[in-house]
């Protein structure tokens, strides 16, 4: 499934993201939580146990590795092109813009 995966300390890439609770938090390395984003079809997903802070989002720190997907009726979806290039521009800076 087409994501955004944002590491600490690098540029967000767009690229292919596991699709299932399992295989996310196998690639996170600790169970998950994930923040839906206001106004925007997108969702953040990030380790609980994170380690390197990566970004902050409305004052919470986030820790860890970050998989940026699409949301659509309370389903993890692909992120389309079009909101591929919004979410990339709203996350290369450390605070994420909404």
């Amino acid at each position: 499934m087409k994501g955004i995966l944002i590491e600490p300390g690098k540029e967000p890439v767009v690229t292919t993201l596991p699709d299932s609770l399992w295989a996310i938090e196998n690639r996170l390395g600790t169970r998950s939580e994930m923040i839906v984003l206001p106004r925007t079809p997108a969702v953040l997903v990030y380790p609980i146990y994170g380690r390197g802070l990566n970004r902050i989002y409305r004052g919470q720190k986030i820790y860890g590795t970050i998989l940026c997907y699409g949301w659509k009726n309370n389903t993890l979806q692909p992120l389309r092109t079009a909101l591929q290039t919004e979410m990339l521009n709203r996350l290369k800076d450390t605070e994420v813009r909404v």
